[in-house]
């Protein structure tokens, strides 16, 4: 009888799973990887200087812009006017503020604070350009506003998205907006604050109104809201990878324009190093000709979390707080088994990405022989392959744990998990081979 030892069965399920990554049907491959120590900034690996799509990886950049033009603890805030136009009649107009999260709990808070003032017809109800609301903006399922199909995570939209059109369209489904508000009640005052008990509102008419064409009276009353702090948006954006945000984020904190300056003028880089068209990573090609990604190089990703890094600790803060943290933050897109091992577990701070052409994965590990910056890109033969975007992603595993492994092995990082969804199920969107609904078209 043949003897086979425990050695020789291992090497042969190795060779076995080798001979099947070479099938045409698992044809993902390495495109590019490096690596760059904290101290040293010295950048090692391969394709380090080509330019290829980075996916929502993305919002480490937007991430950089933020804390680069934000203090953390800032916040968005929306104001809104009232005027009184008869008794209990009133015109209200909304001031945005590119709030990446303006959704319907906000505009519950407003409805509360409306009938504190006795505000419940409304003759004119107006809002300007920066009014970027979304009953939804953290939820994978998408919905319907007006006749345009919604969906904040894996949003493909222009930087203006949504247009004065569709927001219109949300505020006029008042009715839902008022059937969902027991849930903001009870949320508020899970959370120690205490909204106005059963609010009515009716509106006339709702329009749009340009930001330098309102004027504000004299007899005018105003009120706001405030969004959670910069800080807890970008945990937010990073956490479930939500592309509506990421874009929001961007366009506050300057957009393109604002890109430029600080990439190509302040760093002293070139088209050939990254070229942005979104804040998210996402597909930005509207009209169905073609793909169209953000780009960079992988010493430019490499650059971009040094720089973050020094930012948000400029900042009394560290990475961890505004990104994920493998592992430990379980329901983030880094919180799955995929990427999670003995070597990573706590010891690595990333952010995924996902394409149709290309699987991503960027970050910080904290090693026995110092802390590494990451970044692995994948280039996948088709864009519909499940099969081959699980097989990118455990690549990109391996070669994490490789890295782990010749840097003396893992140190934990100081984190406690901080999920800034609150546990809440709807926000889940993990970016690895257990999610049964991924999209490859879509950026995580």
């Amino acid at each position: 009888m043949l003897k086979i030892s425990k050695q020789g069965l291992k090497f042969g399920a190795v060779c076995v799973l080798s001979i099947l990554l070479a099938q045409p049907a698992y044809a993902a491959k390495m495109a590019s990887a490096c690596s760059m120590s904290e101290d040293r900034l010295d950048i090692v690996g391969e394709n380090i200087d080509t330019l290829m799509p980075i996916a929502s990886v993305s919002k480490i950049y937007t991430s950089l812009m933020a804390v680069t033009n934000f203090n953390v603890e800032d916040k968005f805030y929306t104001q809104i006017y009232v005027t009184a136009i008869s008794p209990g009649l009133f015109d209200v107009h909304i001031q945005g503020s590119h709030d990446p999260y303006f959704n319907k709990f906000k505009m519950h808070m407003i409805i509360s604070k409306l009938n504190e003032m006795k505000v419940t017809k409304i003759r004119n109800l107006t809002f300007d350009e920066n009014v970027k609301y979304l009953h939804e903006t953290d939820v994978r399922r998408g919905f319907f506003a007006g006749t345009t199909l919604v969906e904040p995570l894996i949003l493909k939209a222009d930087l203006d998205f949504p247009m004065p059109s569709i927001v219109a369209s949300e505020f006029l489904q008042m009715n839902q907006i008022l059937l969902s508000y027991k849930d903001s009640y009870a949320l508020a005052a899970a959370n120690g604050i205490t909204l106005f008990k059963n609010p009515d509102l009716k509106i006339q008419k709702i329009s749009f109104i340009n930001k330098s064409n309102f004027k504000v009276e004299k007899n005018i009353r105003k009120i706001f809201v405030a969004s959670q702090n910069i800080k807890t948006i970008l945990k937010s954006m990073n956490w479930n990878s939500n592309n509506f945000a990421a874009n929001q984020m961007f366009v506050a904190s300057g957009g393109l324009s604002r890109f430029s300056t600080l990439y190509y003028r302040d760093f002293n880089q070139t088209e050939n190093d990254v070229l942005f068209v979104n804040g998210s990573g996402q597909n930005h090609d509207l009209t169905g000709n073609g793909r169209i990604y953000n780009k960079a190089t992988c010493k430019n990703v490499l650059r971009t979390l040094h720089m973050l890094n020094r930012a948000i600790q400029s900042q009394k803060l560290n990475l961890q707080d505004i990104m994920s943290v493998v592992g430990i933050d379980k329901k983030s897109t880094v919180g799955g088994a995929v990427y999670t091992n003995e070597l990573t577990n706590g010891a690595v701070i990333a952010k995924t990405g996902t394409v149709g052409t290309n699987i991503s994965l960027a970050g910080l590990a904290n090693t026995k022989n110092g802390k590494k910056y990451f970044m692995f890109n994948v280039e996948l033969k088709s864009s519909t392959s499940q099969k081959e975007a699980n097989t990118a992603r455990r690549m990109i595993s391996v070669e994490l744990q490789k890295l782990m492994k010749i840097n003396g092995g893992p140190v934990a990082f100081v984190y406690k998990t901080q999920n800034p969804l609150n546990d809440n199920l709807e926000n889940y969107s993990e970016d690895n081979i257990e999610s049964a609904d991924a999209n490859l078209t879509e950026s995580n």
